[in-house]
């Protein structure tokens, strides 16, 4: 699997630092990644079941390969953009 997209909107207020869009393999896109800084580092935190049902959207728990490929292509697309 390989993220093919990237797509982040910078906030960095109240905890959240940004909301970010995943495309992977140019076939399944995460929408409503939220990219917590804490310290110096970053995570994200997916879709949860609660907030994907009000949203029709469906919960997403990656394991832990696609989610440092996924969290790298968020903070290279958050540096491009400061």
């Amino acid at each position: 699997m390989q993220v093919t997209s990237t797509r982040v909107r910078l906030l960095r207020g109240k905890g959240i630092y940004a909301i970010a869009s995943v495309t992977i393999d140019y076939e399944l896109t995460i929408n409503d990644i939220k990219v917590f800084r804490q310290g110096a580092d970053f995570n994200l935190r997916f879709p949860n079941t609660e907030n994907a049902k009000q949203n029709n959207q469906f919960s997403i728990h990656a394991d832990e390969h696609i989610y440092k490929e996924i969290k790298a292509a968020v903070l290279r697309q958050i540096d491009s953009l400061l």
